[in-house]
């Protein structure tokens, strides 16, 4: 089940004043806001406005905790109904990991533009507070150059953020309130709502059996054998240019890694890297964090 489905469907305030804007073509929208504040139904939204329009559009998803357009752990570039592209990420959280989530947002985007979307919305994750949050925002924001920042606050949360932009001349900053209707969820639902998707991911997945020495094992070789010493580890199988193929769940390794993964193109497996993530009994999808 995906989060943004359990919102109540609420009309963002004030759109019909400023999503015109948006919908005149060439434009990049950067959705902001904390946790549970509707930004991908936010995204669903524009996405949908944009149809009604005859607009072609894009969401980069960016939200490694709750992504509902491609795989968990993963950033997606979602187009025409269509997941595109994905970037593994390996984690739930974008802390420790600044440097991925930043590439995939410029990789993403630059794919979008090849397909010449007439907009591009940009759905990030809840990180908005102290220090990394206001450093990843500020940064993801100058390396996307939006045309437009969608800020969804309750207090006065993003300021911050927006006050970093409020000068420049490039950028235009719209402010919605979140709508009361929307809860908050509990580190337990979120959890949950997790490990409900891996379940629904590798539901129809099978067994692959893989050569080690057909394919690059990441960051290398030693750490890949001390790290994947347990089974269960959640393993991203990338391709040879960096793209995601398929999530899989490394059952054993020996001469050969045996893999269980929904299907995907074998061939083109280039690297295998691992998660943080390992499934402690593979059949109830318990999920725990594996240790640094």
């Amino acid at each position: 089940m995906n989060k943004s489905t359990l919102f109540p469907q609420v009309e963002p305030e004030g759109w019909k004043a400023w999503c015109p804007d948006m919908l005149q073509g060439n434009k990049v929208v950067f959705l902001l806001g904390g946790v549970d504040t509707g930004k991908t139904y936010l995204a669903r939204f524009l996405y949908e406005k944009a149809k009604e329009a005859g607009l072609k559009s894009a969401i980069l998803e960016l939200d490694v905790g709750q992504s509902e357009f491609g795989p968990p752990l993963t950033c997606t570039l979602f187009m025409d109904g269509l997941s595109r592209k994905h970037y593994f990420i390996g984690k739930f959280s974008p802390q420790g990991v600044f440097w991925r989530c930043l590439t995939a947002g410029v990789l993403l985007k630059k794919e979008a533009e090849k397909l010449g979307p007439d907009l591009v919305i940009v759905d990030t994750t809840g990180l908005v507070e102290g220090p990394p949050g206001v450093w990843l925002k500020c940064t993801k924001i100058e390396l996307l150059r939006p045309d437009l920042i969608l800020a969804r606050s309750r207090s006065t949360e993003l300021e911050p953020i927006l006050e970093h932009f409020s000068f420049r001349k490039d950028i235009k900053i719209i402010r919605d309130a979140v709508p009361p209707q929307i809860r908050c969820f509990s580190s337990k639902e979120r959890a949950i709502l997790r490990e409900q998707k891996l379940r629904h991911y590798f539901r129809n997945s099978q067994e692959y059996v893989i050569p080690r020495d057909k394919v690059a094992l990441l960051p290398n070789p030693d750490s890949f054998e001390r790290i994947s010493q347990k089974g269960g580890l959640i393993v991203g199988l990338i391709d040879g240019n960096g793209w995601l193929l398929a999530l899989a769940i490394l059952v054993e390794k020996v001469r050969s890694l045996r893999l269980f993964a929904p299907s995907f193109p074998v061939q083109e497996l280039a690297c295998i890297e691992p998660s943080s993530i390992r499934t402690l009994d593979p059949e109830s999808f318990i999920i725990g964090k594996e240790k640094p």
